[in-house]
């Protein structure tokens, strides 16, 4: 038998992580596709340099938790897939639903995240449903892929720091200058206002 007749998603051992993954892989790939429109949205639209550049962070780190993913799933000797995801179709007619989509994201990427966790840790199986006896256990690809759920939740917890600070009320510079001190982010050329 050849590895390849082993390790795959029609094996029944490894049958229920094949959905999880592509839903933690559709996560992650419309993260890093959404943040790129709403970016450009940002500068844009608001003129927030900082801004923007703090969610082009937030782009650039998706494709490394891709790879973090990804060789989580190798060790397994199974390989990652790629599903589309459609264009982002909301309007961001406000900073609030720009922090909104981003919360949004996040959140989207931690129930992909969870759900591979349950199902690797056999808590279910890939539709949700009870596990069947020849549904693999893999407790440490569960406790691996954890760890991309705490990076998340760093994410999040700046995305959610940035929004109170936004409702503060304060002008947008300052905003977008506090912005440059929370996501330690370099100059970007422009000139601060006294």
């Amino acid at each position: 038998m050849k590895k390849r007749e082993f390790f795959n998603y029609e094996n029944p051992k490894f049958f229920a992580l094949r959905d999880p993954m592509r839903e933690v892989i559709r996560a992650y790939w419309a993260a890093m596709q959404y943040y790129a429109s709403i970016k450009e949205i940002v500068w844009g639209r608001y003129g927030m340099a900082y801004l923007s550049d703090s969610l082009h962070t937030m782009e650039h780190k998706q494709p490394e938790y891709i790879d973090q993913f990804s060789a989580i799933m190798r060790q397994q000797g199974l390989e990652i897939e790629y599903p589309s995801v459609p264009e982002l179709d909301e309007l961001l007619d406000s900073l609030d639903e720009v922090f909104r989509v981003c919360i949004e994201l996040n959140d989207n990427v931690d129930k992909a995240l969870q759900r591979f966790i349950n199902v690797a840790d056999r808590k279910e199986n890939e539709v949700g449903g009870v596990p069947s006896q020849s549904q693999g256990h893999f407790p440490g690809l569960a406790r691996q892929v954890e760890s991309l759920q705490i990076e998340n939740s760093k994410d999040r917890k700046k995305l959610l720091e940035s929004w109170s600070m936004w409702d503060n009320g304060s002008s947008m510079s300052s905003f977008d200058k506090w912005v440059k001190s929370i996501y330690d982010l370099p100059d970007n050329g422009e000139e601060d206002d006294v």
